[in-house]
């Protein structure tokens, strides 16, 4: 079975955008479905937002967890309503799982104080800057925040060890049930392969490429791979490219077109067709959800 160790080393966060808002009473954001993770954290004001039928307020001090899939609408509920919003996905290794939620216990509010808010400035700073080091400052900012939340969440955490053990080992199960996933550590060939593959999303591949850089036979390489990722390698690679493309969206002014050829796609109607199958909308109007 697979350590608890080797299932925490392959969580990725992937960091898609982050904003901060401000809006009047009559602020209002129409019921939309919502194809990534986002942390809200309330600056100023209070807000009510329903998430899959379920309402919340959301005041100063709090952070808001709102997940990949779910539905949200929204409505400032004073004068003044400001917030800071991170989007974010999960590694494709857990897709269909709401692993904050899952195995965290992310509850849709949280009580974090103020304490909380430099984290998120700290992503808003890097993300503007050109130095070359900022996407490892932005990427190593949100597991710090995540990490964060945690913490917080678990501060009531036993002192008893092996309880603590025993729970996590508990929802570790529960993970399992709900996500498809190798019961063996991942092989280095191929996490050397996977790692390389989500540094250069846009190269072209071969069966004989990869299987190359893993130093396997191309049958022992798609068996592995398939072991690991629970993807075929061509699954994999277009869902990494997909992401790629959803943070361009978001960070950049460039025609869906040409995002799709920057990402590897030479026909921008089949990125289109994929797109929408993945996040649930079109290229366009996953951009324009970020300027809603």
């Amino acid at each position: 079975m697979q350590s608890l160790s080797s299932f925490m080393n392959t969580i990725r966060f992937n960091f898609l955008y982050i904003d901060k808002y401000s809006f009047g009473r009559t602020w209002t954001y129409p019921e939309s479905a919502i194809p990534y993770n986002m942390l809200r954290y309330i600056i100023d004001g209070s807000a009510e937002f329903v998430v899959d039928g379920e309402t919340v307020i959301v005041r100063k001090g709090q952070v808001s967890y709102i997940p990949e899939g779910c539905w949200l609408s929204c409505k400032a509920l004073e004068d003044t309503f400001a917030f800071y919003s991170i989007r974010f996905t999960t590694s494709v290794f857990y897709e269909g799982a709401n692993f904050l939620r899952e195995y965290y216990n992310f509850p849709l509010v949280m009580d974090v104080g103020e304490g909380i808010e430099p984290y998120f400035g700290d992503i808003y700073k890097w993300v503007r800057t050109d130095k070359k080091s900022k996407s490892f400052h932005v990427r190593g900012a949100l597991d710090t925040l995540i990490a964060s939340l945690i913490d917080i969440l678990n501060s009531d955490e036993p002192d008893d060890v092996k309880a603590e053990i025993n729970g996590l080992e508990y929802n570790l199960e529960q993970i399992r049930k709900r996500v498809k996933k190798s019961t063996v550590q991942t092989d280095p060939r191929i996490q050397t392969v996977i790692d390389y593959i989500m540094l250069n999303p846009t190269e072209e591949y071969t069966s004989d490429k990869l299987s190359g850089m893993a130093e396997v036979a191309e049958t022992t390489f798609r068996r592995l791979f398939k072991e690991a990722t629970g993807k075929t390698a061509t699954e994999f690679i277009r869902q990494v490219r997909l992401t790629t493309a959803a943070r361009l969206l978001l960070v950049s002014n460039d025609p869906v077109n040409c995002i799709a050829h920057d990402v590897g796609f030479e026909d921008a109607n089949h990125f289109t067709r994929v797109f929408r199958q993945a996040f649930g909308m079109t290229p366009g109007r996953y951009r324009k959800m970020s300027q809603e």
